[in-house]
């Protein structure tokens, strides 16, 4: 069984908190702890925030999320085109300068994430995918149920 969740959302800084709001709700509804919604809140903002600062103006992104295999899966697709001139897919990991404003999301994301892995050319979009293992309150329905398979 697997649990999904799929958003369009158009590229507004707005977006964002209405992203992580909606999947929280979904995760604590199925009962995973706290600690762990709070990772992969984190991980999610630093995603679309990525997506509005990077990407060309006006168009949207989409951000799914489902839940397999003990498992949070999520992915935040960016098809518009990317500011600046190299047009590559972003690395994420690597030191950033001590003075740097810019360049912590994708090491952010993949301290508190399991698996975190970029594609796309960087021109014509990019998909970040991170997952996240679930940790479950005592006694959580959505456990079971996913356990059944």
């Amino acid at each position: 069984m697997e649990i999904m969740v799929a958003l369009s959302l158009p590229r507004d800084a707005a977006s964002v908190p209405v992203s992580r709001q909606v999947l929280d709700a979904c995760l604590e509804t199925l009962g995973i702890t706290p600690e762990t919604r709070g990772d992969i809140a984190l991980a999610l903002s630093e995603a679309c925030a990525n997506v509005i600062l990077h990407a060309g103006p006006g168009d949207d992104y989409a951000v799914t999320a489902s839940t397999r295999a003990g498992r949070c899966v999520i992915e935040v697709v960016d098809n518009g085109h990317r500011s600046g001139n190299d047009g590559l897919v972003p690395q994420p990991r690597g030191p950033v300068g001590a003075l740097a404003e810019n360049g912590r999301g994708l090491q952010i994301i993949d301290a508190v994430v399991d698996d975190l892995t970029l594609s796309g050319d960087g021109r014509n979009g990019v998909t970040v995918h991170f997952e996240k293992e679930l940790d479950w309150l005592p006694g959580a329905v959505a456990e079971h149920l996913l356990a059944a398979d």
